[in-house]
Parts: structure tokens; C-alpha cells; sequence
């Protein structure tokens, strides 16, 4: 089975994922003589936990030869000039890497994915690669992301390096960081000999910088942002390209890598796998962000922000609620304005619709892996996409 694609929203992508598994569930069916069934677990939230082997804990010692992995990496120096290790701003950015959270998230995915998608459950060192790949290519976007506004006092919202000296120099460190760990992802895919996988993960770090530059020609307030109804969409376009396509992508060349051709159902079901989750995830976040907020706000109106950031529940609110926009639009400047705000958001629905999206998502990931062979490594992602779901820390 063969399936050409190219970057597809998220009805396509459904779709597709539905002629997956009925794919898969009519071959099944013909092995055994079977009727075709419907393959999938329910992962609405506050059902139980599908039973399977906790995802961290199947990968552990991959994982760790991960990290040291990462650690050679960023210390190495091939044809350089032997400077890098007394470089203080690259020791700034290999700091700032390894010391920031949910490192193990897109190794791992990779490393399950690859033992998932080989018919003898194991990995090779490629596999390894290309897990220190993704998260280089992830850490570097966000380290990029940090560089504050001109003006901006508020460091905590930066990086390390932000906190210890003036902005100025904690944006320069950012842009030389990321750009540092861009370089090594660069020559690490080299090594991998893969056309194929280069320019998918390739294909992955310029939907990031694309999702980055639509995010910044966006409008400055989530109210105007959401002045129609398609503004919504965009912005969730907007987040499927910063955060799902990377790890689709690399969740795809894992499968390649165990030797799946690039449009088999085996690869493309990785790929809808890895992008579900990576909006659920996304999605989760935002909604129990609002969540606290709002929880935070509802007695002491005078903590909510001067200003938001579009995020789904701000923008379904929006539209929920359009005598919110100009609220936002004048920074909650009135006085009874941040309590209005309170009360609007409250009225909407937007946290359950930011919710009810996030669990779309993450049953087409659970979906997806019924393309899979039976095993524990299928077992342990459909366990993850329940955490991802219920909002549990990600290591």
C-alpha cells in the first residue's frame, strides 16, 4: 500500500487515517477469516487507562544513551578550531539545552516508534541519531522563540542566559544558540546517508520556521485575531505547523528507518500518529492553562494579565463572545474589565471545546497505531496518548 501526500488539514488527514485502518483491519480479517472489525481504544478523558507499559519506562535505557549521546554532540568539534569548549556562549546554549524540560519526549516517540516498526522490535544507531536530531531541531526553535521584545524587563519570560545578564546580549546568545544546535541537527542528518529522511525532516524544520512567521505576521490581539471565523483555524494551522509537523515528520523517518518505504501505511500512520499527538499535547496545555487562570482570577480579578496570547479557549471565547474583543483590544484597561473578561470566558465553552479538539486529535493518534503490529512498544503509546490527555508531566 502506497499513498502519496502532502501537507494535509485535519479532515484529509482523517480521512485518511479511517482508509488506514480499514486497510488494516480488512487484512487482518483475510490472515484469519474473520469479519473486518473497527480497531481502536477509547481515550475520552476520565476513562480508564488503556492497559500497556509506561512509555518512559520501555525506552529507559535508550533513552539514556540519548542524553550522553546529546552531550558528544554538542562538545564535539570536528575541523573546528579547538575554541569551542572555552566558547562561553556556546557553553550558554549547551546549558540552556540540557536544562530544560520534556528533553525526552521526541527521543522517546522516535525510539518507540522504531522498536514498534521493526519486525524484531529493536533499533539501530540511526535510530539514536535521528532522536538527537528532533530535539535539537525542537530546542533550537524554542531557544529562538525566547529572543525578548526591545523594551521587555521582564527576563523570566527569556532564557538562563536572559536572567543572568542584560537583554541585549541574553537575544544574541539565543539567536547564536539556536543557530549552533541547528548546525550540529544539520550535520548529525548528514550522517544518517538517508535522502529521504533528510529532506522529511528537513521538510519539518521549515514548517516550524513557516508556523513561526505566520505566528508573527498575525495580528498583535487575540480579539482581532478572531474578528471572523476563520481566524481559528488559522491560528490552529498555525500550531500544527510549529508543533505537529516536526514530530509527524520524525515519527514517519523512525518507521523508514526500520525499513518501511516513505508512503507505505505503515510510515503515514506514524506521521498522523506523531502530529495528533503533538496537538493534543499543545491543545491540553493551552486549556489547562486558561483553566488556572481563570481559577486563579475568579476572587482576585486585579492578577489577570494585562495582555494574552491567542490560544484556542482565547479565541473560541472570542467567538463565543464577540463583546470580548474590545475588552482585549484595550488591555483590560477599564476597571471592570478583567472581571467581564472572567465572566465571558466562563459563559463559553471554551475550555470543553479546547478539550473536546484535544481528544479529536489524540484518538486519531490511537487510531493510527492500530496500523501497527501488536506489541508493547503499540501498548505503551496508546498508554501515552491517555497522559497526554489527563495532562500529566512529561519528563
Amino acid at each position: 500500500l502506497r499513498i502519496a501526500t502532502t501537507d494535509m488539514r485535519p479532515l484529509a488527514r482523517r480521512e485518511l487515517l479511517h482508509w488506514l485502518l480499514a486497510a488494516a483491519a480488512l487484512s487482518a480479517a483475510t490472515a484469519l477469516r474473520l469479519a473486518p472489525v473497527r480497531m481502536t481504544v477509547d481515550l475520552r478523558r476520565g476513562t480508564p487507562t488503556p492497559s500497556g507499559p509506561d512509555p518512559y519506562k520501555i525506552v529507559v535505557q535508550d533513552l539514556e544513551h540519548i542524553k550522553t549521546s546529546i552531550k558528544k554532540v554538542l562538545s564535539e568539534n570536528k575541523g573546528g578550531s579547538g575554541a569551542l569548549s572555552s566558547n562561553e556562549v556556546l557553553t550558554m546554549a549547551a546549558r540552556e539545552f540540557m536544562q530544560r524540560k520534556g528533553k525526552s519526549f521526541r527521543p522517546m516517540l522516535v525510539l518507540l516508534i522504531g522498536r514498534a516498526t521493526n519486525p524484531d522490535f529493536a533499533i539501530n544507531q540511526r535510530h539514536y541519531k535521528l532522536a538527537v536530531i528532533a530535539e535539537m531541531i525542537h530546542t533550537a526553535s524554542l531557544i529562538h522563540a525566547d529572543v525578548l521584545e526591545e523594551g521587555e524587563s521582564d527576563t523570566s519570560q527569556g532564557t538562563l542566559v536572559h536572567q543572568e545578564v542584560n537583554v541585549d546580549v541574553g537575544n544574541k546568545v539565543c539567536i547564536l544558540a539556536g543557530d549552533f544546535l541547528l548546525a550540529k541537527a544539520a550535520v548529525e542528518l548528514s550522517l544518517l546517508d538517508c535522502s529521504e529522511v533528510t529532506e522529511i525532516v528537513a521538510r519539518g524544520l521549515e514548517a516550524i520556521c513557516e508556523g513561526s512567521m505566520l505566528a508573527y505576521d498575525s495580528t498583535a490581539h487575540a480579539a482581532v485575531a478572531a474578528a471572523d471565523g476563520l481566524r481559528l483555524e488559522e491560528y490552529l494551522h498555525v500550531v500544527e505547523r510549529q508543533q505537529g509537523q516536526l514530530i509527524g515528520n520524525t515519527c514517519q523517518c523512525s518507521a523508514i528507518l526500520s525499513g518501511h518505504e516513505v508512503n507505505s501505511s505503515v510510515a503515514q500512520a506514524c506521521k498522523i500518529f506523531g502530529e495528533g499527538l503533538a496537538m493534543a499535547q499543545q491543545l491540553i496545555g493551552e486549556a489547562d492553562e486558561m483553566s488556572e487562570l481563570l481559577k486563579k482570577s475568579r476572587r482576585a480579578p486585579r492578577k489577570w494579565p494585562s495582555t494574552l496570547p491567542p490560544t484556542v479557549p482565547l479565541l473560541r471565547a472570542v467567538q463565543s463572545c464577540p463583546e470580548l474583543g474590545p475588552i482585549i483590544s484595550r488591555g483590560f484597561a477599564e476597571t471592570e474589565d478583567a472581571a467581564a473578561a472572567i465572566a465571558l470566558i466562563d459563559s463559553s465553552d471554551a475550555v470543553n471545546y479546547t478539550l473536546d479538539l484535544a481528544t479529536q486529535h489524540a484518538q486519531d493518534a490511537a487510531d493510527a497505531l492500530f496500523v501497527l503490529p501488536d506489541s508493547a512498544m503499540r501498548s505503551s503509546m496508546l498508554v501515552l496518548c491517555h497522559k497526554i490527555l489527563a495532562g500529566v508531566p512529561l519528563k
